[in-house]
Protein backbone atom coordinates (compact mmCIF):
# COMPACT_ATOMS: atom_id res chain seq x y z
CA UNK A 1 0.00 0.00 0.00
CA UNK A 2 1.53 3.61 -0.94
CA UNK A 3 2.46 5.08 2.01
CA UNK A 4 2.20 9.51 1.76
CA UNK A 5 4.83 11.36 4.51
CA UNK A 6 3.22 13.74 6.77
CA UNK A 7 4.65 16.86 8.29
CA UNK A 8 5.42 15.25 11.36
CA UNK A 9 7.32 12.49 9.71
CA UNK A 10 4.71 10.40 10.11
CA UNK A 11 3.22 7.77 7.87
CA UNK A 12 -0.33 7.90 6.46
CA UNK A 13 -2.10 5.75 4.49
CA UNK A 14 -4.30 6.71 1.32
CA UNK A 15 -7.44 5.02 3.35
CA UNK A 16 -6.88 7.16 5.97
CA UNK A 17 -6.30 10.19 3.50
CA UNK A 18 -9.11 10.23 2.55
CA UNK A 19 -11.88 12.68 4.17
CA UNK A 20 -14.82 11.53 6.72
CA UNK A 21 -17.60 13.51 5.22
CA UNK A 22 -16.17 11.91 0.95
CA UNK A 23 -16.57 8.40 3.20
CA UNK A 24 -19.43 8.88 5.00
CA UNK A 25 -21.30 10.96 1.98
CA UNK A 26 -19.99 8.28 -0.88
CA UNK A 27 -19.91 4.35 -0.85
CA UNK A 28 -17.26 3.20 -2.50
CA UNK A 29 -17.80 -0.50 -2.80
CA UNK A 30 -21.77 -1.48 -3.59
CA UNK A 31 -23.42 -4.43 -2.15
CA UNK A 32 -25.68 -4.69 -5.25
CA UNK A 33 -24.09 -3.11 -7.90
CA UNK A 34 -20.79 -3.85 -9.63
CA UNK A 35 -20.78 -2.82 -13.15
CA UNK A 36 -23.80 -0.29 -13.41
CA UNK A 37 -22.41 0.55 -16.78
CA UNK A 38 -24.11 -2.84 -18.00
CA UNK A 39 -27.71 -1.26 -17.26
CA UNK A 40 -26.91 2.07 -19.15
CA UNK A 41 -29.31 2.66 -21.63
CA UNK A 42 -25.93 3.67 -23.63
CA UNK A 43 -24.71 0.42 -23.63
CA UNK A 44 -23.41 -1.18 -26.52
CA UNK A 45 -23.57 -5.12 -26.20
CA UNK A 46 -21.76 -7.47 -28.12
CA UNK A 47 -25.12 -9.59 -28.91
CA UNK A 48 -28.46 -8.57 -30.13
CA UNK A 49 -31.51 -10.71 -28.86
CA UNK A 50 -33.84 -12.08 -31.10
CA UNK A 51 -32.96 -9.50 -34.12
CA UNK A 52 -31.50 -11.93 -36.89
CA UNK A 53 -34.10 -11.10 -39.20
CA UNK A 54 -34.21 -7.94 -39.18
CA UNK A 55 -30.30 -7.75 -39.23
CA UNK A 56 -30.19 -10.07 -42.36
CA UNK A 57 -33.03 -7.63 -44.04
CA UNK A 58 -30.74 -4.25 -43.17
CA UNK A 59 -27.53 -6.29 -44.63
CA UNK A 60 -29.36 -7.09 -47.40
CA UNK A 61 -30.38 -3.62 -48.10
CA UNK A 62 -26.76 -2.31 -46.99
CA UNK A 63 -24.59 -4.98 -49.41
CA UNK A 64 -24.52 -3.09 -52.94
CA UNK A 65 -22.10 -1.06 -51.16
CA UNK A 66 -19.59 -3.61 -50.99
CA UNK A 67 -20.08 -3.32 -55.57
CA UNK A 68 -19.76 0.10 -55.08
CA UNK A 69 -23.84 0.49 -56.08
CA UNK A 70 -26.57 2.50 -54.71
CA UNK A 71 -27.87 0.53 -50.87
CA UNK A 72 -31.95 0.88 -50.80
CA UNK A 73 -33.11 3.36 -48.63
CA UNK A 74 -35.01 2.19 -45.55
CA UNK A 75 -38.08 3.19 -43.64
CA UNK A 76 -37.68 0.80 -39.86
CA UNK A 77 -40.32 1.21 -37.54
CA UNK A 78 -41.19 -0.58 -34.02
CA UNK A 79 -42.54 0.37 -31.04
CA UNK A 80 -40.23 1.85 -28.27
CA UNK A 81 -37.46 -0.35 -26.72
CA UNK A 82 -37.64 -3.18 -29.14
CA UNK A 83 -34.24 -2.42 -30.25
CA UNK A 84 -34.41 -0.28 -33.32
CA UNK A 85 -31.06 1.52 -32.91
CA UNK A 86 -28.89 -0.74 -31.24
CA UNK A 87 -29.27 -3.44 -34.63
CA UNK A 88 -28.92 -0.61 -36.57
CA UNK A 89 -25.73 0.55 -35.13
CA UNK A 90 -24.59 -3.38 -34.65
CA UNK A 91 -24.82 -4.22 -38.31
CA UNK A 92 -23.39 -0.62 -39.64
CA UNK A 93 -20.34 -1.40 -37.21
CA UNK A 94 -19.90 -5.42 -39.21
CA UNK A 95 -20.21 -3.47 -42.14
CA UNK A 96 -17.45 -0.82 -41.67
CA UNK A 97 -15.23 -3.05 -39.77
CA UNK A 98 -15.46 -5.90 -41.92
CA UNK A 99 -14.56 -3.70 -45.46
CA UNK A 100 -11.46 -2.71 -43.09
CA UNK A 101 -10.81 -6.37 -42.86
CA UNK A 102 -11.39 -7.21 -46.06
CA UNK A 103 -8.70 -4.35 -47.05
CA UNK A 104 -11.35 -2.60 -49.17
CA UNK A 105 -10.93 1.00 -50.57
CA UNK A 106 -14.00 2.35 -49.37
CA UNK A 107 -14.86 4.95 -46.71
CA UNK A 108 -18.53 4.99 -45.01
CA UNK A 109 -19.28 7.76 -43.17
CA UNK A 110 -22.57 7.21 -40.31
CA UNK A 111 -24.27 10.39 -39.27
CA UNK A 112 -26.59 9.25 -36.23
CA UNK A 113 -29.41 12.13 -35.53
CA UNK A 114 -31.43 12.38 -32.87
CA UNK A 115 -34.64 13.52 -34.02
CA UNK A 116 -36.30 14.38 -30.84
CA UNK A 117 -33.03 17.07 -30.25
CA UNK A 118 -32.18 17.60 -33.94
CA UNK A 119 -35.99 18.92 -35.24
CA UNK A 120 -35.38 21.12 -38.03
CA UNK A 121 -33.30 21.10 -41.58
CA UNK A 122 -31.11 24.02 -40.48
CA UNK A 123 -29.93 21.86 -37.06
CA UNK A 124 -29.82 18.41 -39.24
CA UNK A 125 -27.65 20.08 -41.80
CA UNK A 126 -25.27 21.38 -39.01
CA UNK A 127 -25.28 18.23 -37.39
CA UNK A 128 -24.21 16.55 -40.26
CA UNK A 129 -21.53 18.72 -40.88
CA UNK A 130 -20.01 18.65 -37.59
CA UNK A 131 -19.94 14.95 -37.66
CA UNK A 132 -18.72 14.93 -40.93
CA UNK A 133 -15.68 17.24 -40.62
CA UNK A 134 -15.06 17.37 -36.62
CA UNK A 135 -15.04 21.09 -36.78
CA UNK A 136 -17.42 23.78 -35.62
CA UNK A 137 -19.62 24.98 -38.08
CA UNK A 138 -21.17 28.13 -38.93
CA UNK A 139 -24.34 29.23 -37.60
CA UNK A 140 -27.13 31.52 -38.89
CA UNK A 141 -27.28 30.44 -42.93
CA UNK A 142 -29.62 29.86 -45.34
CA UNK A 143 -30.68 25.74 -45.77
CA UNK A 144 -29.03 25.33 -48.98
CA UNK A 145 -26.04 27.29 -48.26
CA UNK A 146 -25.67 24.40 -45.53
CA UNK A 147 -26.51 21.46 -48.22
CA UNK A 148 -23.98 23.06 -50.47
CA UNK A 149 -21.22 22.68 -47.85
CA UNK A 150 -22.31 19.18 -47.12
CA UNK A 151 -22.06 18.59 -51.00
CA UNK A 152 -18.50 19.67 -50.87
CA UNK A 153 -17.65 17.76 -48.21
CA UNK A 154 -18.95 14.45 -49.81
CA UNK A 155 -17.13 15.15 -52.89
CA UNK A 156 -13.80 15.98 -51.60
CA UNK A 157 -13.78 12.61 -48.91
CA UNK A 158 -14.81 10.84 -52.49
CA UNK A 159 -12.16 11.77 -54.10
CA UNK A 160 -9.89 10.29 -51.18
CA UNK A 161 -11.16 7.25 -52.02
CA UNK A 162 -12.21 4.29 -54.77
CA UNK A 163 -15.96 4.48 -53.09
CA UNK A 164 -17.49 6.77 -50.58
CA UNK A 165 -21.08 5.89 -49.13
CA UNK A 166 -23.05 8.61 -46.70
CA UNK A 167 -24.80 6.71 -44.26
CA UNK A 168 -28.00 8.90 -42.63
CA UNK A 169 -29.97 7.63 -39.50
CA UNK A 170 -33.05 9.73 -38.90
CA UNK A 171 -33.81 8.37 -35.25
CA UNK A 172 -37.43 8.98 -34.03
CA UNK A 173 -37.84 10.96 -37.16
CA UNK A 174 -41.43 11.21 -36.57
CA UNK A 175 -39.97 14.04 -33.74
CA UNK A 176 -38.60 16.22 -37.26
CA UNK A 177 -41.01 19.17 -37.47
CA UNK A 178 -40.63 19.46 -41.35
CA UNK A 179 -38.85 16.29 -42.95
CA UNK A 180 -39.71 16.44 -46.17
CA UNK A 181 -37.34 19.10 -48.18
CA UNK A 182 -34.12 17.71 -46.44
CA UNK A 183 -35.09 13.75 -47.27
CA UNK A 184 -35.84 15.27 -50.81
CA UNK A 185 -32.59 16.54 -51.10
CA UNK A 186 -30.19 13.49 -50.34
CA UNK A 187 -32.28 11.15 -52.02
CA UNK A 188 -32.20 13.39 -55.37
CA UNK A 189 -28.48 14.61 -54.71
CA UNK A 190 -27.01 12.50 -57.42
CA UNK A 191 -29.55 12.45 -59.59
CA UNK A 192 -29.48 16.08 -59.84
CA UNK A 193 -25.67 16.20 -60.20
CA UNK A 194 -25.80 18.26 -56.80
CA UNK A 195 -22.62 15.89 -56.27
CA UNK A 196 -21.03 15.13 -59.51
CA UNK A 197 -18.68 12.73 -58.02
CA UNK A 198 -19.48 8.78 -59.85
CA UNK A 199 -18.33 7.16 -56.92
CA UNK A 200 -20.76 8.29 -54.37
CA UNK A 201 -23.67 6.63 -52.71
CA UNK A 202 -26.04 7.94 -50.15
CA UNK A 203 -28.09 6.08 -47.76
CA UNK A 204 -30.95 7.15 -45.52
CA UNK A 205 -32.25 5.34 -42.68
CA UNK A 206 -35.24 6.69 -41.35
CA UNK A 207 -36.57 4.79 -38.05
CA UNK A 208 -39.45 5.50 -36.21
CA UNK A 209 -42.16 4.00 -33.36
CA UNK A 210 -45.25 4.99 -35.86
CA UNK A 211 -45.79 2.75 -38.88
CA UNK A 212 -48.03 4.69 -40.74
CA UNK A 213 -45.38 8.17 -40.34
CA UNK A 214 -44.34 8.09 -43.94
CA UNK A 215 -47.53 7.76 -45.75
CA UNK A 216 -49.02 11.20 -43.31
CA UNK A 217 -45.86 13.13 -42.92
CA UNK A 218 -44.19 12.53 -46.59
CA UNK A 219 -45.11 14.38 -49.94
CA UNK A 220 -45.50 11.49 -52.48
CA UNK A 221 -42.45 13.25 -54.20
CA UNK A 222 -40.30 12.19 -51.44
CA UNK A 223 -42.05 8.89 -51.15
CA UNK A 224 -41.36 8.23 -54.73
CA UNK A 225 -38.07 9.34 -54.55
CA UNK A 226 -36.52 7.57 -51.87
CA UNK A 227 -38.15 4.70 -52.41
CA UNK A 228 -37.72 3.25 -48.60
CA UNK A 229 -37.69 -0.40 -47.88
CA UNK A 230 -39.64 -1.35 -45.14
CA UNK A 231 -38.32 -3.30 -42.14
CA UNK A 232 -40.56 -3.89 -39.17
CA UNK A 233 -39.27 -5.19 -35.54
CA UNK A 234 -41.60 -6.58 -33.43
CA UNK A 235 -42.30 -6.30 -29.79
CA UNK A 236 -39.84 -8.65 -27.47
CA UNK A 237 -41.55 -11.68 -25.81
CA UNK A 238 -41.41 -12.62 -22.35
CA UNK A 239 -38.28 -15.14 -22.67
CA UNK A 240 -36.54 -12.58 -24.89
CA UNK A 241 -36.63 -10.00 -22.23
CA UNK A 242 -35.20 -12.75 -20.17
CA UNK A 243 -32.35 -13.50 -22.25
CA UNK A 244 -31.27 -9.82 -22.65
CA UNK A 245 -31.96 -9.08 -19.15
CA UNK A 246 -29.16 -11.95 -18.44
CA UNK A 247 -26.92 -10.59 -20.76
CA UNK A 248 -26.69 -7.71 -17.91
CA UNK A 249 -26.75 -9.86 -14.98
CA UNK A 250 -22.71 -8.70 -14.32
CA UNK A 251 -24.13 -5.36 -13.62
CA UNK A 252 -24.76 -7.17 -10.22
CA UNK A 253 -22.59 -8.57 -7.28
CA UNK A 254 -22.65 -12.27 -7.25
CA UNK A 255 -26.04 -13.08 -5.26
CA UNK A 256 -27.41 -10.24 -5.20
CA UNK A 257 -30.26 -10.74 -7.70
CA UNK A 258 -31.82 -14.15 -8.46
CA UNK A 259 -33.35 -15.40 -11.58
CA UNK A 260 -36.83 -15.71 -10.60
CA UNK A 261 -36.62 -12.00 -9.87
CA UNK A 262 -35.22 -11.39 -13.16
CA UNK A 263 -37.98 -13.61 -15.09
CA UNK A 264 -40.71 -11.45 -13.50
CA UNK A 265 -39.73 -7.88 -14.47
CA UNK A 266 -39.46 -9.49 -18.69
CA UNK A 267 -43.18 -11.24 -18.04
CA UNK A 268 -44.43 -7.99 -16.36
CA UNK A 269 -42.72 -6.09 -19.23
CA UNK A 270 -44.22 -8.31 -21.85
CA UNK A 271 -47.32 -8.25 -20.32
CA UNK A 272 -47.80 -4.82 -19.65
CA UNK A 273 -45.21 -2.72 -21.67
CA UNK A 274 -45.19 -4.30 -25.00
CA UNK A 275 -42.33 -5.71 -24.50
CA UNK A 276 -39.77 -2.29 -23.94
CA UNK A 277 -36.28 -3.72 -23.18
CA UNK A 278 -35.11 -0.01 -22.03
CA UNK A 279 -38.47 -0.09 -19.73
CA UNK A 280 -36.94 -3.42 -18.35
CA UNK A 281 -33.75 -2.41 -18.05
CA UNK A 282 -35.11 1.03 -16.03
CA UNK A 283 -36.40 -1.18 -13.50
CA UNK A 284 -34.00 -3.72 -12.86
CA UNK A 285 -31.35 -0.52 -12.37
CA UNK A 286 -34.38 1.04 -10.27
CA UNK A 287 -35.04 -1.44 -8.15
CA UNK A 288 -31.13 -2.33 -7.47
CA UNK A 289 -30.79 1.16 -6.09
CA UNK A 290 -33.75 1.01 -3.94
CA UNK A 291 -32.20 -1.83 -2.62
CA UNK A 292 -28.99 -0.01 -1.66
CA UNK A 293 -31.03 2.85 -0.05
CA UNK A 294 -32.14 0.29 2.22
CA UNK A 295 -28.53 -1.35 2.61
CA UNK A 296 -29.74 -4.45 1.54
CA UNK A 297 -27.62 -7.34 -0.17
CA UNK A 298 -30.10 -8.34 -2.32
CA UNK A 299 -32.97 -7.26 -4.30
CA UNK A 300 -36.65 -7.64 -3.72
CA UNK A 301 -39.57 -9.03 -4.94
CA UNK A 302 -40.64 -5.67 -3.39
CA UNK A 303 -37.84 -3.76 -4.55
CA UNK A 304 -39.24 -4.63 -7.93
CA UNK A 305 -42.39 -4.05 -7.65
CA UNK A 306 -42.21 -0.29 -6.44
CA UNK A 307 -39.36 0.24 -8.88
CA UNK A 308 -41.83 -0.40 -11.65
CA UNK A 309 -44.04 2.35 -10.04
CA UNK A 310 -41.23 4.61 -10.04
CA UNK A 311 -40.37 4.12 -13.85
CA UNK A 312 -43.54 4.36 -14.86
CA UNK A 313 -44.52 7.19 -13.73
CA UNK A 314 -41.07 8.65 -14.70
CA UNK A 315 -42.16 7.56 -18.70
CA UNK A 316 -45.12 8.82 -18.38
CA UNK A 317 -44.30 11.97 -17.32
CA UNK A 318 -41.76 12.41 -20.47
CA UNK A 319 -43.96 11.46 -22.50
CA UNK A 320 -46.42 13.68 -21.07
CA UNK A 321 -43.96 16.91 -21.10
CA UNK A 322 -43.33 16.02 -25.02
CA UNK A 323 -47.21 17.20 -26.02
CA UNK A 324 -48.26 20.80 -26.34
CA UNK A 325 -49.39 22.74 -23.45
CA UNK A 326 -53.01 23.19 -24.56
CA UNK A 327 -53.24 19.35 -24.48
CA UNK A 328 -51.67 19.16 -21.05
CA UNK A 329 -54.35 21.63 -19.72
CA UNK A 330 -57.15 19.58 -21.46
CA UNK A 331 -55.90 16.68 -19.51
CA UNK A 332 -55.74 18.93 -16.21
CA UNK A 333 -59.01 20.15 -16.98
CA UNK A 334 -60.49 16.50 -17.36
CA UNK A 335 -58.79 15.74 -13.83
CA UNK A 336 -60.27 18.56 -12.09
CA UNK A 337 -63.78 18.08 -13.62
CA UNK A 338 -64.21 14.61 -11.94
CA UNK A 339 -62.30 15.56 -8.94
CA UNK A 340 -64.79 18.52 -8.37
CA UNK A 341 -67.64 15.77 -9.83
CA UNK A 342 -66.58 12.80 -7.19
CA UNK A 343 -66.59 15.60 -4.41
CA UNK A 344 -70.43 16.19 -5.19
CA UNK A 345 -70.75 12.30 -5.28
CA UNK A 346 -71.64 11.81 -9.25
CA UNK A 347 -71.79 8.61 -10.60
CA UNK A 348 -70.85 9.89 -14.16
CA UNK A 349 -67.72 11.02 -15.27
CA UNK A 350 -67.05 14.86 -16.63
CA UNK A 351 -68.12 14.34 -20.06
CA UNK A 352 -67.23 16.94 -23.02
CA UNK A 353 -68.91 20.11 -22.42
CA UNK A 354 -67.93 20.27 -18.82
CA UNK A 355 -64.36 19.50 -19.43
CA UNK A 356 -64.37 22.00 -22.74
CA UNK A 357 -65.30 24.89 -20.12
CA UNK A 358 -62.75 24.00 -17.61
CA UNK A 359 -59.88 24.49 -19.87
CA UNK A 360 -61.47 27.25 -20.85
CA UNK A 361 -61.28 28.65 -17.44
CA UNK A 362 -57.81 27.52 -16.83
CA UNK A 363 -56.87 29.77 -19.80
CA UNK A 364 -58.28 32.01 -18.76
CA UNK A 365 -56.67 31.90 -15.34
CA UNK A 366 -53.34 31.53 -16.85
CA UNK A 367 -53.15 33.86 -19.45
CA UNK A 368 -53.14 31.54 -22.66
CA UNK A 369 -55.71 32.17 -25.54
CA UNK A 370 -58.07 29.56 -25.74
CA UNK A 371 -58.62 26.98 -28.93
CA UNK A 372 -61.48 26.65 -30.40
CA UNK A 373 -64.06 24.30 -29.43
CA UNK A 374 -64.17 21.93 -32.33
CA UNK A 375 -60.35 21.56 -32.43
CA UNK A 376 -59.80 20.43 -28.97
CA UNK A 377 -62.85 18.40 -29.23
CA UNK A 378 -60.19 16.91 -31.92
CA UNK A 379 -57.45 16.93 -29.38
CA UNK A 380 -59.61 14.76 -27.22
CA UNK A 381 -60.04 12.05 -29.69
CA UNK A 382 -56.42 12.51 -30.25
CA UNK A 383 -55.33 11.73 -26.16
CA UNK A 384 -57.97 8.98 -26.08
CA UNK A 385 -56.19 7.13 -28.85
CA UNK A 386 -52.93 8.01 -27.36
CA UNK A 387 -54.72 6.38 -24.21
CA UNK A 388 -53.64 9.27 -22.04
CA UNK A 389 -57.60 9.78 -21.74
CA UNK A 390 -60.63 7.53 -21.86
CA UNK A 391 -63.26 8.82 -23.85
CA UNK A 392 -66.51 6.60 -23.51
CA UNK A 393 -70.35 6.62 -24.91
CA UNK A 394 -72.56 5.77 -21.65
CA UNK A 395 -75.99 4.09 -22.09
CA UNK A 396 -78.89 6.33 -22.06
CA UNK A 397 -76.81 9.87 -22.67
CA UNK A 398 -77.10 9.64 -26.45
CA UNK A 399 -73.47 10.86 -28.45
CA UNK A 400 -72.56 12.66 -25.24
CA UNK A 401 -68.77 11.43 -24.66
CA UNK A 402 -67.28 11.49 -20.87
CA UNK A 403 -64.07 11.86 -19.98
CA UNK A 404 -61.93 10.19 -17.44
CA UNK A 405 -58.01 10.55 -17.26
CA UNK A 406 -55.70 7.15 -17.34
CA UNK A 407 -54.93 6.21 -14.09
CA UNK A 408 -50.81 6.29 -14.29
CA UNK A 409 -51.52 9.90 -15.72
CA UNK A 410 -53.32 10.74 -12.72
CA UNK A 411 -50.16 9.69 -10.48
CA UNK A 412 -48.07 12.53 -12.21
CA UNK A 413 -50.92 15.13 -12.60
CA UNK A 414 -48.99 17.64 -10.46
CA UNK A 415 -45.81 17.48 -11.99
CA UNK A 416 -47.63 18.35 -15.55
CA UNK A 417 -46.85 22.29 -14.99
CA UNK A 418 -44.46 24.41 -13.34
CA UNK A 419 -45.17 25.10 -9.36
CA UNK A 420 -46.35 29.27 -10.72
CA UNK A 421 -49.38 27.44 -12.33
CA UNK A 422 -49.92 24.90 -10.25
CA UNK A 423 -50.25 27.77 -7.77
CA UNK A 424 -52.62 30.40 -9.74
CA UNK A 425 -54.99 26.39 -10.49
CA UNK A 426 -55.18 25.83 -6.33
CA UNK A 427 -55.54 29.85 -5.55
CA UNK A 428 -58.27 29.75 -8.01
CA UNK A 429 -59.80 26.30 -7.01
CA UNK A 430 -62.86 27.54 -5.69
CA UNK A 431 -63.75 29.56 -9.30
CA UNK A 432 -63.09 26.11 -11.43
CA UNK A 433 -64.86 24.53 -8.89
CA UNK A 434 -68.01 27.23 -9.06
CA UNK A 435 -68.57 26.67 -13.04
CA UNK A 436 -68.86 22.73 -13.00
CA UNK A 437 -71.49 23.25 -10.40
CA UNK A 438 -72.88 25.32 -12.65
CA UNK A 439 -72.80 23.31 -15.82
CA UNK A 440 -73.91 20.38 -13.56
CA UNK A 441 -77.16 22.21 -12.83
CA UNK A 442 -77.83 23.77 -15.94
CA UNK A 443 -78.01 19.86 -17.04
CA UNK A 444 -76.24 20.82 -20.00
CA UNK A 445 -75.01 17.71 -22.63
CA UNK A 446 -72.57 19.70 -23.80
CA UNK A 447 -70.50 19.14 -27.15
CA UNK A 448 -69.51 15.74 -28.40
CA UNK A 449 -66.27 14.98 -28.97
Amino acid sequence: MLLVSTTKGEKMTNQEKISPSFQTLFKKNSRILQRESLLSLNFFPDIVVARDNQMHTIAQNLSSILNNGDPANMYIWGDTGVGKTITIKHVLKILTDGIKEDGQDILIDIVMLNCTVIKSEITACIEILTQLTKVTIKTGLLFYNYMNDIWSVVEKKASEHAFYTLILVFDEIDSFVEPNDILYQFSRALAQQSILANNVAIEIIAVSNKKDFLHKRLDDKVLSSAAFTFCNFPDYNEDELYEILQLRKGAFVDGAINDDLIHYCAKQVAEKYHGDARRALKIIYASAKRAENENSSIITLGNLISAEQVVNNQVTLEMLQKITLHDRMLILASHLANKIINQMNQKIPAHTGIVLETYRKICYLTGAEPNGDTYMSSRLKALDAQQIIQANFRKGHGNTKFIEVANDVELIIDNLFPQDFNDIIANNYCDIESIIVTKLKKGSDGMTC
